[in-house]
């Protein structure tokens, strides 16, 4: 939502909230499966969610998201949804892209957006995105879902309680190994035209959004990029092969605005990983672990706690944090976190915030910070050199 504005409270007494979906592939099946079922898990959301429209780049789709995904009409056009005036939401799950043009088009149209992550093609297209926003008075929020696994909202607030001190130092890694194999054909993601960047932009930006939410605001950084598989089919069984414009693999070493320092570092041709996103920052007075291979636990450290007689209470302890979401209700809190939930519970939190009940989180702010990262990393990484970070 634009700063300076309050957020529009006339939504409240809706008894429905209708969703367009723009994109329906992985995602926004993903995306889809949780609005059908929010009102059963959060019985306390004071609206109906209803699946009003899909647009898809193809019929075969649209139509699958009708029949699927359960939405009243599918199109290929998502201005039609726009036009709609039953839809109160525009969930954007496209390729980067396209996100400028249908954020644009929803914005003007006075939608609210839910966007997934990256909030645009490049820095440009971010910034612009912002300027629109001031002048309106929708409610924008960014799918940063990894936020929402209790342990890291467990972590938050241990943080601002004053838990760790001051940061001394992180370390955050977000690793798969979906593009080692050489004949995996081009897509989109491979594509700097449509992606904006490979493993940094993909899988870094959730990094870098977890480490400025949990470490603070980065100062300055230099990077290194890299490219192992250089050329790749045009598509699949195609004897073509086509140029890889993208990075599997990127560095990033941090300097932070508060004294701290950080290394982050991602990759898709990391052997033996599947969805390997961790992380370990580390304060004056204590230090937090999390792996989401492990999404159950935050492993914590606390300095001022007695370490004799024997060793004291001294170490690494796991504390439990399972499903311990706020307002949720199905699965109970003694069941275990899974992928959908944390996406769940970003979409329960965007309704939340059309609704006037809280701010929007991630806001759009905070995409267009990690949009300036990314920018500044493939700067360094092309130049060679340290890049200072605007102070915001």
């Amino acid at each position: 939502m634009a700063q300076g504005h309050e957020p529009p409270l006339s939504n409240t007494k809706l008894d429905q909230f209708s969703i367009g979906l723009v994109g329906y592939g992985g995602i926004g099946k993903i995306h889809t499966a949780n609005w059908r079922n929010l009102n059963l898990y959060y019985p306390d959301l004071p609206v109906q969610i209803h699946l009003q429209g899909a647009a898809a780049r193809s019929k075969e789709s649209a139509e699958r998201a009708v029949e699927e995904g359960g939405y009243s009409y599918g199109t290929q056009d998502y201005h039609e949804l726009i036009a709609d005036p039953q839809i109160d939401l525009i969930d954007i799950c496209t390729p980067n892209y396209i996100h400028y043009e249908i954020f644009r088009a929803a914005l003007e149209g006075g939608k609210h957006i839910y966007i997934e992550k990256p909030l645009a093609l490049d820095l440009g297209q971010a910034r612009d995105m912002a300027r629109l926003a001031q002048r309106s008075d929708r409610v924008i929020q960014i799918a940063f879902n990894y936020r929402f696994i209790p342990a890291v909202m467990k972590a938050k607030q241990l943080i601002s309680d004053g838990f760790l001190g001051g940061v001394v130092s992180f370390k955050a890694r977000y690793f798969h190994s979906g593009y080692l194999d050489p004949e995996r054909p081009m897509t989109w993601r491979l594509a700097r035209e449509q992606s904006g960047g490979g493993a940094l932009v993909d899988l870094g930006s959730h990094a870098i959004d977890l480490m400025l939410y949990l470490a603070g605001p980065f100062q300055r950084l230099v990077a290194q990029t890299r490219t192992f598989v250089h050329r790749r089919p045009a598509e699949a069984g195609s004897g073509e092969m086509v140029e890889v414009q993208v990075d599997d693999h990127a560095q990033l070493l941090v300097g932070l605005r508060g004294g701290g320092a950080g290394v982050l570092e991602v990759s898709r041709v990391a052997q033996g990983t599947t969805d390997d996103l961790n992380f370990e920052i580390y304060g004056t007075l204590g230090a937090l672990k999390f792996n989401v291979m492990d999404p159950n636990w935050l492993y914590v450290y606390d300095a001022r706690d007695r370490k004799s007689p024997l060793g004291g209470e001294h170490g690494f302890k796991q504390i439990q944090t399972m499903h311990a979401y706020p307002g949720n209700r199905i699965p109970g809190g003694r069941s275990l976190v899974n992928a959908m939930d944390m996406h769940a519970n970003s979409q329960y939190q965007v309704v939340r915030a059309v609704l006037g009940l809280q701010e929007p989180s991630p806001s759009l702010a905070e995409g267009l910070a990690v949009q300036e990262i990314l920018e500044a990393s493939y700067r360094s990484a092309r130049e060679g050199c340290w890049v200072e970070i605007p102070a915001d």
